[in-house]
């Protein structure tokens, strides 16, 4: 008999829980979710400025290279250019005419440093247009993190002072605290690491192409060569 009060004294605790609920609990838990808001409004700021910040180092960097994989284009170039002057001043002094070596070969070939300065050009700002475009998504999903709060706040709204809804409610506010602000974080160091990714991408923006050149520069300076020897004993 005994135990049989004690366990209707236990249901009607619950029961009556169920319509009271202390203010000092409501309080509490719209006191951590405002403090919830508070840090995550502050970490999407911080992420905003942080994958600014990567987006624009990134962009200075892969216009550093730009620039120097130009500037070794133009060396390789002038190298090429110049070693076609030797073959053909060879050929003025031997006092022959070497016009059928060079007559469809060397405006190609004066043609290529353009062509791959512009591949080059293309190339990096692809990869300006991309690590722009990562920054941006980047700030969107971190920005619908606060998504997340309204729903608690929703869901506390729900709970209309029922205090065993509310305990729950707090936990997970509670839990809220540690967890979004490390999916911002995490956010943020991913689109890091991608775009750290792209710098040695755009490393072979210059030298890929730079090399590419070289490699047909001197394959038609080789035809020039073959042919003028042909001509010059």
């Amino acid at each position: 008999m005994a135990r049989q009060l004690v366990i209707l004294c236990v249901l009607f605790a619950i029961a009556s829980a169920k319509h009271f609920a202390p203010r000092d609990l409501i309080d509490e838990a719209t006191r951590q979710l405002e403090e919830l808001k508070q840090i995550v409004h502050g970490d999407i700021l911080v992420a905003h400025d942080d994958l600014s910040d990567a987006a624009m180092a990134f962009n200075i960097y892969a216009n550093t290279v730009l620039k120097e994989s130009i500037v070794s284009l133009q060396e390789e170039a002038e190298t090429i250019h110049a070693q076609l002057q030797t073959i053909k001043d060879l050929g003025h002094a031997a006092g022959k005419d070497i016009s059928t070596c060079t007559k469809g070969r060397e405006p190609h070939l004066l043609r290529l440093p353009g062509h791959y300065a512009e591949a080059i050009t293309n190339c990096t700002r692809g990869l300006m247009g991309e690590a722009g475009a990562l920054a941006k998504n980047a700030k969107y999903i971190v920005d619908i993190t606060i998504n997340q709060v309204h729903h608690l706040e929703h869901q506390l709204a729900n709970c209309k002072g029922e205090i065993l809804c509310i305990s729950p409610l707090i936990t997970e506010i509670e839990l809220g605290k540690i967890r979004l602000p490390q999916n911002i974080k995490t956010e943020v160091q991913a689109t890091q690491s991608v775009l750290t990714t792209l710098k040695i991408s755009s490393q072979s923006c210059g030298n890929d192409h730079v090399a590419e050149y070289t490699t047909e520069a001197t394959s038609i300076l080789g035809d020039i060569t073959a042919c003028v020897n042909r001509i010059i004993p």
